[in-house]
């Protein structure tokens, strides 16, 4: 799996240290990583790391988002490269996961709410567990491989009126999908 990560604060501090320690603690697992990140001692902190690649240092979501190679999800560490995420998500269908901090769910604008509810996953500030953090990467990932096996399913004709599903918006392209493979399934033809 393809993990890309967004972290565009400014300073090393408490936060940049773990944002670190998480990239590090996921190396452990099954994972190629890719950082793009505003802070030039924490690029070269990372640099240091086995299996992450580190693109150049950006200083807006918009370099992000155009520097972003093609991954699986992208996890987007603070506000500040959350309009990455949505850019991302609509011109390239990667799916993104949002770091929530406790000030995010204060008052947001409209772009923030529409940038929030278009996530694919939302993961605690506090959470330090990697493991929880690959669980939220391959749920996204899931979730947006079969949201896309289920439009090409629709587009090309496969679902059809017997197939005894229900396709009520975004949400449930995968329970098209999922009945369409069972209706295969039950009845080979």
């Amino acid at each position: 799996m393809h993990v890309g990560h967004i972290f565009l604060g400014k300073s090393f501090d408490q936060t940049a240290e773990q944002f670190l320690n998480l990239v590090d603690a996921l190396q452990q697992s099954d994972l190629n990583q890719y950082v793009v990140v505003r802070n030039v001692a924490l690029a070269r902190r990372l640099d240091k790391l086995d299996n992450v690649i580190v693109g150049p240092v950006v200083r807006s979501p918009i370099t992000a988002y155009c520097l972003m190679p093609p991954v699986d999800v992208v996890h987007i560490h603070d506000r500040s490269g959350w309009q990455a995420g949505l850019l991302l998500f609509l011109t390239k269908s990667i799916p993104f996961v949002l770091t929530q901090h406790e000030a995010n769910s204060a008052e947001i604008g409209p772009l923030a709410s529409s940038i929030y509810k278009r996530a694919s996953g939302l993961i605690d500030e506090t959470e330090t567990n990697a493991g929880e953090h690959l669980h939220v990467y391959r749920s996204a990932a899931d979730s947006q491989a079969a949201s896309q096996l289920a439009t090409h399913t629709l587009a090309a004709g496969g679902v059809t009126q017997g197939d005894n599903c229900r396709h009520s918006g975004h949400g449930d392209l995968s329970t098209v999908v999922l009945a369409k493979v069972e209706a295969v399934s039950r009845n080979p033809e």
